[in-house]
């Protein structure tokens, strides 16, 4: 009898220490295994570093082409300004002109101060 129940203690221990020698070896391999997912994740990271995702390159693209219709604007904008420059000129110069065409037969308010100097000689009464 006692026999039997050293046999069965004995027989527990030892699936006892095989389960649990199989529930470490179970879980080593999960850890191997998230180890393995891990580092193929990191790879694939280094594989796509550097590269964009599609909404990156959307959004990039995006910000070109607006900034590709800012500087069409400001040419549009210094195109204007200038044809304004040019006709304010034009505008000057015909104003000039037509106050030139006006004056033309007009005296002048101040009579000449270099005038020549004659002298005067004496009247014909005087000696």
């Amino acid at each position: 009898m006692k026999r039997t129940i050293f046999m069965t203690a004995i027989a527990l221990l030892i699936s006892a220490g095989m389960s649990a020698q199989n529930a470490a070896q179970t879980q080593a391999e999960k850890q191997n295994r998230s180890a393995a997912a891990v580092q193929e994740q990191t790879q694939n990271q280094y594989k796509n570093y550097g590269q964009m995702t599609s909404e990156q390159k959307q959004a990039r693209n995006a910000e070109k082409k607006a900034l590709k219709m800012q500087q069409k604007e400001l040419k549009k904008q210094q195109k204007k300004m200038k044809q304004q420059e040019a006709q304010m000129n034009q505008e000057k110069v015909q104003s000039k002109s037509q106050t030139a065409v006006r004056n033309k037969g007009a005296r002048t308010a101040a009579p000449m101060k270099n005038a020549a100097k004659v002298s005067r000689g004496s009247g014909p009464g005087r000696k």
